[in-house]
C-alpha cells in the first residue's frame, strides 16, 4: 500500500540554520517544516530524507542553496507613524526635537495618517527582516489595521501621557482600555502593551492605573526610562531621586515591565532593575542620534538582565532596520569598553531574536527555530561578495550583512517577501499615500518650522 502524502504550508531545505535555542543549535544543510502557521519539524537533510522520502506535498518549496535561515527580528522599541516625519527635524537636542517640532505636528495627526505611516514602518522593517515589533503611538485600533492586512506581527501600546492632568488621565486610561478591546475583537497577529510614556510626562495615579490595567489584563508594560539628564534632573527636582528609584518607591517596576532607553542609570538604578526583573530595550542609534548617551550595557548584562534591540522611531534613527541596531551595538560596547570581547556576534544575534521575545513575554511563541513556534522566519543571502566566504555564519550576519541579503521574509507561517518583492502589498502605492500625508502636514500654516522641508516633496 503506497503511503500518503503529508502536506505542509512551507519547506525549506538545503539550508544553513541557526535556530537561536538555548543550546545555539546551528544545522548545516538543514530542512524545516510549517504547518498552520508553526514549525512542525526541522532537522538535517539526511534526516529529512529517512524521515519523509518524496512523501512531502508542500504549497511553498524554498531552495534556500546554502543560505542562511534563522528567525525573525524582534525591534522592541519603536513609534511606527514616525516614519512620516523620517528627517524633518534632525541634528537637535531631544527636548526641543520633541517641544518644538515632533509634539506641534503630531496634534495634526489624522488616524488615516497613522494607517499610512504604520503600512509605511512594516514595509521597512520585513524588509530588513523584523518579524515583530513593538510600538507607543496613538490611533492604535487604525495601526493595527494597516499592520493586519500586511500581515505584519506586532504588540501595540497607545502611549500615555497626562502631565498631572485629572481630565487627561481618565483619557488616556480609557483610550488603552478602548484599545484592548478592539484587540481582543479584531487581532490576529496583534497584541497590546500598556505604555505609560515616561516617568517625567505621567502624574503616579497615571503610573499606577497603567499598572493595575497591565495586571488585570495580563499584559506587559513599557516605559521610556533616563534617557535622557533633563529627565534625571527634572525626577530629582520633584522627588529627590533618580527616575528608577522613583518608579520604585510606587511600586510601579516588576517582571512585565520593558523599559527604553535607560541610558542614565546609576549603579543602584541597574541593582533596582535586576531587583524587579524589569527587561530593557537598547535603542544605540537612537540615543547616539539624539545625544543622548550611551546605555552602560556592559554593567546591565553582568547583572544578567535581559536587554533586547529597538530602532525607536524613525524621525530619530532614522532607519527601523534592527540588523543596524544590532551591528550598531556590537561595535559600540566593544568601543567604549576597549574590550573586543564585549557582546560577540552570537549574543547580539540573540539580543535581537530571542532577548527580544523574552523582553515582550512571548518567548514561547518566537524569538527561536523550534518546533511548535510561530513559523516567523528570515532567510539572507549567504553567497553575496560582501557576505564570502561563510567562515562564520554568526560574524557573517552581524558584521558583514546588508537589508539587501535579506531575501524571504515569513511570518505567523506566510511568505511576506520572497526575493525581495513584497506580497501581500504594493509599497509604491504607500510611498504615494504617505507623501501626500505628510505634504498636507507640512502644508498647515502654524507649522512654518517645516516650510523648507516640503520643498523635496514636489
Amino acid at each position: 500500500m503506497a503511503l500518503s502524502s503529508l502536506e505542509v504550508d512551507i519547506l525549506i531545505f538545503n539550508a544553513h540554520i541557526l535556530t537561536i535555542n538555548s543550546s545555539f543549535d546551528t544545522i548545516r544543510r538543514g530542512f524545516l517544516l510549517v504547518k498552520d502557521s508553526k514549525i512542525m519539524d526541522i532537522g538535517t537533510m539526511e534526516e529529512f530524507h529517512q524521515k519523509y522520502g518524496k512523501r512531502i506535498d508542500a504549497k511553498e518549496e524554498i531552495d534556500a542553496r546554502g543560505d542562511f535561515v534563522l528567525p525573525g527580528f524582534i525591534n522592541t522599541h519603536g513609534h511606527f507613524a514616525m516614519t512620516l516625519f523620517r528627517g524633518i527635524a534632525d541634528d537637535l537636542p531631544l527636548m526641543k526635537w520633541l517641544e518644538e517640532y515632533i509634539w506641534p505636528i503630531e496634534a495634526k495627526l489624522t488616524k488615516e495618517d497613522c494607517f499610512i505611516g504604520t503600512q509605511l514602518a512594516a514595509i521597512e522593517m520585513i524588509q530588513g527582516g523584523t518579524t515583530t515589533a513593538c510600538d507607543m503611538y496613538f490611533f492604535e485600533e487604525r495601526n493595527l489595521d494597516a499592520l493586519e492586512e500586511i500581515g505584519f506581527r506586532a504588540i501595540l501600546g497607545y502611549g500615555m501621557m497626562d502631565f498631572n492632568n485629572d481630565e487627561k488621565r481618565e483619557k488616556e486610561i480609557t483610550a488603552t482600555k478602548k484599545l484592548i478591546n478592539y484587540v481582543k475583537n479584531k487581532a490576529k497577529r496583534i497584541s497590546v502593551i500598556v505604555s505609560p510614556h515616561a516617568p517625567n510626562t505621567c502624574s503616579q495615579e497615571l503610573l499606577l492605573s497603567a499598572k493595575e490595567l497591565a495586571l488585570r489584563n495580563n499584559l506587559p508594560i513599557q516605559i521610556h526610562l533616563a534617557e535622557t539628564r533633563e529627565e534625571v534632573a527634572q525626577i530629582k527636582k520633584s522627588y529627590n531621586c533618580t527616575p528608577t528609584e522613583y518608579l520604585d518607591k510606587i511600586g510601579f517596576l516588576s517582571n512585565n515591565v520593558l523599559a527604553a532607553h535607560c541610558v542614565w542609570l546609576t549603579k543602584r538604578d541597574c541593582q533596582l532593575l535586576q531587583k524587579n526583573q524589569v527587561k530593557i530595550a537598547h535603542n544605540p542609534t537612537s540615543n547616539l542620534k539624539l545625544g543622548s548617551g550611551i546605555m552602560n550595557y556592559n554593567l546591565l548584562s553582568k547583572l544578567g538582565i535581559t536587554i533586547s534591540l529597538g530602532t525607536d522611531g524613525a524621525a530619530s534613527n532614522n532607519t527601523l532596520s534592527l540588523l543596524n541596531e544590532l551591528q550598531l551595538a556590537a561595535y559600540l560596547h566593544k568601543g567604549i569598553n576597549t574590550n573586543p570581547e564585549i557582546l560577540p556576534a552570537p549574543k547580539a544575534l540573540k539580543m535581537a531574536t530571542f532577548d527580544g521575545a523574552i523582553a515582550l513575554g512571548l518567548k514561547a511563541e518566537i524569538g527561536s527555530l523550534e518546533i511548535g513556534k510561530k513559523a516567523d522566519i528570515i532567510i539572507i543571502d549567504s553567497k553575496a561578495p560582501n557576505m564570502w566566504p561563510p567562515h562564520n555564519p554568526y560574524s557573517s550576519i552581524v558584521y558583514s550583512a546588508h537589508n539587501s541579503n535579506i531575501h524571504t521574509t515569513i511570518i505567523d507561517g506566510h511568505i511576506l517577501m520572497r526575493n525581495r518583492r513584497m506580497l501581500t502589498i504594493d509599497p509604491m502605492n504607500v510611498m504615494a499615500k504617505a507623501k501626500q500625508a505628510i505634504t498636507r502636514l507640512l502644508d498647515s500654516p502654524e507649522l512654518k518650522q517645516f516650510k523648507e522641508k516640503i520643498r523635496f516633496l514636489r
